[in-house]
């Protein structure tokens, strides 16, 4: 399959990440998982990804930008998509950040679908 169509899901909720891989999937989509940004790091590394859906990981002994910073370098050039239950204002500057939408949960299937069909056309 084309890296273009390929999805990194970083959550840790696993009912959440498994019901984004079938959505996905059943859309036409490869996805990959992982459970936190620590173990998304050798998955970027290892694979291309045409977008990555990650869960925003708040330590609170700092940002939750600590975490997601260094996936945005890694995903090369590839969009990402910051999907949090958190509330929006720790995140009102995701895309000074290099994010390219912010998804706040809960969110319908029918619109992550739509924005991901949007930030990652077929063909």
């Amino acid at each position: 399959m084309e890296t273009r169509r390929t999805i990194l899901v970083v959550e840790d909720n696993p009912a959440i990440a498994e019901l984004l891989r079938e959505t996905l999937t059943e859309s036409g989509y490869r996805v990959l998982l992982a459970a936190t940004p620590d173990a998304a790091r050798p998955i970027l590394a290892a694979f291309r990804v045409g977008l990555v859906l990650t869960d925003a990981f708040h330590d609170v002994s700092g940002t939750i930008w600590d975490d997601l910073d260094p996936l945005v370098r890694l995903a090369g050039g590839a969009p990402l998509v910051l999907c949090s239950a958190h509330d929006p204002a720790l995140y009102a500057d995701f895309a000074a950040h290099g994010f390219a939408s912010a998804l706040p949960k809960p969110f319908d299937l029918d619109e992550m679908l739509a924005l991901v069909a949007a930030l990652l056309p077929p063909g």
